[in-house]
């Protein structure tokens, strides 16, 4: 199919396009607002090695970027996520389940880190339905990082972490991200559409049954044939013997009157046999 009547055939297919994307764009929507709103609390953290005045800054550089990556992802440790519970913020661990699989899923679901490359920084955010317990767990874990970080490297005391920027409370809910969601669902509705289009020209949806049809027969113009004019002659009638309007008996001839004149047909005669006066008195 050429680009042009691609083209063409989606102008036509107007409505099947809209309720395509419609229909997806209404179970994203779904999927985006039965999820529970969550807020954010956001902090920076930085690695710092103490080393030498004539220590190579690349090799400073790379070993920053290898401990910041390390710890990014020993926070979502079982081990980290008990020193956090008891880091002294008074969490409460009713918020997370008692199942160890589930309580991790859902360790990993509050929590994310980003180690930002060749700068030693380390991107901190939690996540929950209430503003005060997402600003707690991340103080609490910038506290357990900051104090703990040396149990999981073997560097010893030449590491520190220091906070660059306090944990900072979002406004309104960040997750599930509903403008993001929303616009991947009519993106994804719109090349939905189209591909449905391309795949099927002769379907069309719509809210009534429509006639199936190819893109052939919707450009070409059949034009109806001609209606037989009625033949109004009928053969078979005129051929046989009329009928008589009513039946009445032939009045003998009155005296003196010729033969000639009693066996003269009638002007109507096919119609009516005998006197014509008679029929009209009935």
């Amino acid at each position: 199919m050429e680009h042009k009547d691609f083209l063409n055939l989606v102008s036509r297919r107007k409505l099947t396009v809209f309720i395509i994307t419609a229909v997806i764009l209404i179970a994203a929507s779904l999927l985006t607002f039965l999820q529970p709103l969550k807020y954010s609390a956001t902090s920076t953290l930085l690695v710092v090695q103490n080393y030498g005045p004539n220590t190579d800054a690349y090799n400073v550089s790379r070993a920053n970027q290898f401990l910041s990556n390390l710890l990014a992802q020993v926070v979502y440790s079982d081990s980290f996520y008990e020193k956090v519970m008891t880091a002294g913020y008074n969490i409460d661990k009713n918020i997370f389940s008692v199942d160890t699989n589930k309580r991790k899923r859902e360790w990993q679901k509050t929590i994310y880190t980003r180690a930002v490359a060749d700068t030693g920084m380390i991107i901190l955010k939690t996540y929950h339905q209430d503003k005060k317990i997402a600003d707690l767990i991340n103080q609490a874990t910038a506290y357990t990082l900051m104090t703990k970080h040396g149990l999981y490297h073997g560097l010893g005391e030449s590491v520190q972490i220091k906070i660059i920027n306090d944990s900072t409370l979002s406004d309104l809910p960040v997750k599930p991200n509903v403008a993001l969601n929303l616009l991947l669902g009519l993106v994804v509705g719109l090349a939905a559409s189209l591909y449905f289009i391309y795949l099927f020209p002769d379907k069309s949806l719509g809210f009534r049954r429509a006639r199936r049809q190819t893109v052939e027969e919707e450009i070409a113009y059949v034009r109806p044939e001609p209606k037989q004019a009625f033949n109004w002659s009928r053969p078979e009638i005129e051929a046989a013997e009329p009928e008589m309007a009513y039946g009445q008996a032939e009045e003998p001839a009155e005296a003196g009157q010729s033969v000639e004149a009693a066996g003269e047909e009638d002007e109507f005669e096919p119609f009516f046999k005998g006197n014509i006066n008679n029929v009209i008195q009935r």
